[in-house]
C-alpha cells in the first residue's frame, strides 16, 4: 500500500508540473484516479519529514559508530604490533632456551653415562679411598651435592621447559583473540558502512518524495484558490475524461432515473463508484457543484458523464479533460 501510494503521489506531481509547464490538462491513468486531498497530501509531508529525521538520525549514529570502531581498530592494530614484537622477543628466548636445553641436556646425559660406566663401585672406592674419617665425610658431602646438582638440573630442565610451553601458548591466544575481534570490528565497519550508503540513498528519495509532495501540494491549493466557488470547501481532485448526457436521452441506465433514484438534470453525474463513490459532492469548474448518482456500462476509470437539461448542451460540451474537485461535506 506504501509503494501503490508514492507511486500515485509522484505520478500526480509529474502531471501536475506537466500542466504548469505546457499549459495542458494531463491525462490521468485509471491506477491514479483516487482524489488527492489536502489531508492525505499534509500527512504524507508529516511522515516524510518523520521519516527523513528518523534517516538522519540513524546516519548520525552509524557515523559516531564507525569513529568509534576506527579508533578501536587503531587501538587493535597497535596490539597486533605488540604482540609481533612480543611474539619475537619470545621466539628468541626460545632460541635460547632450546640452546641451554640442549646443554643441560648433554650434561645430564655425560652424568648418566658415568654413572652407568663405573657404577655404584667407583662411588664406594671414591669414599674408601679417604685417608682419614674427615676425608670420608667431605668426599660423601661431595658427592651429595654431585646428586644433589643432577636433581637441580633435571628439575630445572622441566620448570624452563613448562614455562616456555606456558608463555608460547598464552602469546599465541592472545594474539589469535586479538585478530578474531579485529576481524569482527572490520566486518561491522563494513556493515555500518553499506548501512550509511543505504540510509543516504534513502534520505535522497525521501527528500525527492516530499519535494514532489511539496510541489503537487501547492499546486493543488493555486489550482483550488483559482475556482474555489462561495460557500464549497474543495479538499481534493481527480483528472477525469468527461462527456455528457440528459435524461432525454435516457442516460446511462436507458430511462432518464440515476442509480439512486434521482431524475438525470444538471448537477447529476454518472461515475465509476470505484473510483468516486456514489453519493459524493463535487465541483467541476465551468459546469459547478454536481453529485456522483449515477453510474454507467461505459462509465470506467477515469470517465465521468455530467448531466445536462438538453441535447444541444451535450453536444456543446462533446468530450473534454477537466479537473474534478472534493467537496467536504
Amino acid at each position: 500500500m506504501h509503494k501503490h501510494y508514492i507511486l500515485k503521489i509522484k505520478t500526480a506531481a509529474l502531471l501536475a508540473l506537466t500542466a504548469v509547464i505546457a499549459g495542458a490538462i494531463p491525462l490521468c491513468l485509471p491506477s491514479d484516479l483516487e482524489a488527492i486531498t489536502l489531508n492525505e497530501l499534509g500527512e504524507r509531508m508529516s511522515q516524510l519529514s518523520s521519516e527523513e529525521e528518523a534517516l538522519l538520525e540513524q546516519i548520525v549514529a552509524s557515523e559516531t559508530q564507525v569513529q568509534v570502531n576506527q579508533e578501536q581498530l587503531q587501538a587493535l592494530n597497535q596490539d597486533l604490533e605488540n604482540f609481533e614484537i612480543q611474539l619475537e622477543d619470545l621466539y628468541q628466548k626460545r632460541k635460547e632456551l632450546k640452546e641451554s636445553l640442549k646443554l643441560r641436556q648433554e650434561l645430564l646425559m655425560e652424568r648418566m653415562v658415568y654413572t652407568y660406566k663405573y657404577g655404584n663401585d667407583d662411588v664406594t672406592k671414591f669414599i674408601l679411598s679417604a685417608k682419614s674419617l674427615n676425608e670420608v665425610i667431605n668426599n660423601l658431602y661431595l658427592f651429595k651435592n654431585i646428586m644433589e646438582r643432577d636433581a637441580e638440573l633435571i628439575q630445572e630442565y622441566r620448570y624452563e621447559r613448562e614455562e616456555f610451553d606456558r608463555v608460547s601458548r598464552k602469546s599465541e591466544e592472545k594474539k589469535i583473540e586479538v585478530e578474531q575481534t579485529r576481524q569482527r570490528v572490520l566486518e561491522e565497519q563494513q556493515q555500518l558502512e553499506q548501512s550509511i550508503a543505504h540510509n543516504q540513498a534513502l534520505l535522497e528519495q525521501v527528500k525527492g518524495e516530499r519535494s514532489e509532495v511539496a510541489t503537487l501540494l501547492s499546486e493543488i491549493k493555486r489550482r483550488i484558490a483559482q475556482v474555489q466557488p462561495p460557500g464549497l470547501n474543495l479538499v481534493g481532485e481527480w483528472d477525469m475524461v468527461a462527456t455528457a448526457y440528459y435524461s432525454g436521452g435516457g442516460g446511462p441506465n436507458g430511462n432518464g432515473i440515476t442509480a439512486i433514484g434521482l431524475r438525470v438534470k444538471h448537477g447529476i453525474v454518472a461515475v465509476d463508484p470505484k473510483v468516486i463513490p456514489l453519493g459524493t459532492r463535487l465541483y467541476i469548474p465551468g459546469y459547478g457543484e454536481a453529485l456522483a448518482a449515477d453510474t454507467g456500462g461505459w462509465v470506467k476509470g477515469d470517465r465521468i458523464d455530467l448531466g445536462f437539461e438538453s441535447l444541444e448542451e451535450c453536444y456543446r460540451f462533446g468530450r473534454r479533460k477537466i479537473k474534478v474537485y472534493l467537496v467536504e461535506n
